[in-house]
């Protein structure tokens, strides 16, 4: 026994240490949050900077389908709202967020882990005949796609729980900060594993970023949500709500500010979606990269996006409007993809980088000062709602960018007979998307119909708000 206390008491020691600093409690557990967003970073970098190359390039799968593909999470987006509004709902009926985030996580393991069959099943080298195999591939992404889905909408609103409203423009930086981390270490790391090619090779690789998810996933949200013996949540106070979910969606829906708000996210995220299938097909196809070098252009974006986060979150700090940031977000984009129409030969690999850097900052600049915006709208028991509603915004822009640019591609490419056409075409359209949403951002600030302190959540009180909840 007294070897014991020897032992735990330097523990006990940092306990007391840390219980008289809250604040430093506070960002300790940010950190650990932080984890989840990292490990979705890396899980994600095989599959959209290698596996849409290899199917498109080395397969020659039609871009439309590859594109389809990868966006079925998009469109399964409006689950968000469901997931949200429930896990706000049930939290005050002794449950709470982590379930849901189990099963997302769980969901996304097996999507990501049998993803890259895909390659043996599309390539003709299974034993399905291909629009079996397609049924089946489209199977796997669903699944995917609703554990991505769920995870993300849960992992948010269990950020705004468990962090300050004052704090929350540092901690969105933090984690998207992690989130590009993430994604830059695993494009790095999968480029050097992928130097000497194969579908074998790759199918190993995804499977073990899938691993790394979920131990990140388990380490990031262990014990972040703590119970009474009674079941409720510690710190937290029920309240009583009168609104359902369709209510509640039409008392935002007649938010004017906020409609406009909602119309200029999604015009700019159509446009920043269009690079997600395309770029590594096009530096294999048009400027002759290998497989090893276009997976490391994730890296490059993520760079740029990085880049953008930092310097939109110390903004944001300062003091600075969120809807400034859209408009910052519209110019680097604008040049971003000007720039990559630009590079069509092989000796242009280093303005196309450039480009594709660009590009990285005017999205990352785009999320985290739409997010801190959207994030700043919610009140207090509907955080849930609230963020899920954003994220619907988002993945339906980007899933009608992701399919629309593979099938541009594969339309005018082989009208044109010219590789390169199809893919300069739909840049040249992702620029004129994101100059229309920021010149329609210009134009309504101007009229007055898009201040800032305008767009503020509908519900004046907590009393107006049907079902227990808890309160933030």
């Amino acid at each position: 026994m007294a070897m014991a206390d020897t032992l735990l008491r330097p523990f006990r020691q940092a306990q007391h240490w840390l219980a008289a600093r809250p604040r430093l409690r506070m960002w300790l557990r940010v950190f650990r949050l932080s984890l989840f967003q990292f490990g979705m970073g890396l899980s994600l970098a095989p599959l959209t900077g290698t596996l849409n190359r290899v199917l498109i390039n080395e397969l020659g799968i039609a871009a439309f389908l590859v594109g389809s593909l990868l966006a079925i999470h998009y469109f399964i987006s409006p689950a968000r709202a469901i997931v949200g509004f429930k896990s706000d709902v049930h939290r005050a009926a002794g449950r709470w967020r982590t379930p849901y985030l189990v099963l997302g996580a769980m969901l996304t393991y097996g999507g990501l882990a049998t993803a890259p069959f895909s390659l043996i099943l599309l390539s003709g080298e299974g034993y399905l005949p291909f629009p079996l195999a397609v049924i089946v591939c489209f199977a796997i992404f669903f699944a995917y796609g609703l554990g991505v889905n769920i995870a993300e909408t849960i992992y948010l609103a269990i950020v705004s729980d468990v962090t300050p409203a004052e704090e929350r423009g540092r901690v969105l930086s933090l984690l998207w900060v992690a989130l590009v981390l993430g994604t830059i270490v695993g494009s790095l790391l999968i480029g050097e594993l992928l130097i000497d090619y194969s579908h074998t090779r790759l199918i190993q690789v995804m499977q073990g970023s899938a691993l790394a998810f979920v131990f990140l996933t388990f380490l990031s949200m262990l014990d972040q949500e703590r119970l009474k013996p009674n079941g409720e949540l510690v710190d937290f106070t029920p309240v009583r709500v009168r609104e359902t979910l369709g209510e509640s969606l039409r008392m935002l829906a007649a938010q004017r500010p906020l409609r406009n708000l909602f119309i200029v996210l999604a015009l700019a995220t159509t446009g920043f979606a269009v690079h997600d299938v395309l770029l590594e097909p096009y530096g294999g196809q048009v400027l002759g990269m290998s497989v090893a070098e276009t997976t490391r252009l994730t890296a490059v974006w993520g760079g740029g996006m990085l880049t953008a986060i930092v310097l939109t979150g110390w903004l944001l700090w300062r003091g600075h409007p969120a809807l400034r940031m859209l408009g910052g977000a519209s110019i680097l984009g604008v040049a971003g993809f000007a720039t990559i129409s630009l590079a069509n030969t092989p000796d242009h690999v280093g303005q196309f980088l450039g480009g594709i850097a660009l590009i990285g900052m005017g999205r990352g600049m785009l999320i985290v000062g739409g997010l801190a915006l959207v994030m700043g709208l919610c009140d207090r028991s509907h955080a849930g709602l609230f963020l899920a509603l954003w994220g619907i915004t988002q993945a339906l822009s980007q899933g009608v960018g992701t399919i629309a640019a593979g099938l541009a591609r594969d339309v005018i490419g082989r009208m044109s007979g010219v590789v390169a056409s199809g893919y300069i075409a739909v840049y040249l359209s992702a620029l004129l998307l994101i100059a229309v949403a920021g010149l329609l951002l210009l134009v309504l600030s101007w009229r007055g119909q898009l201040r800032a302190e305008q767009v503020r959540s509908p519900w004046s009180s907590l009393e107006q708000v049907n079902a227990d909840q808890i309160i933030f």
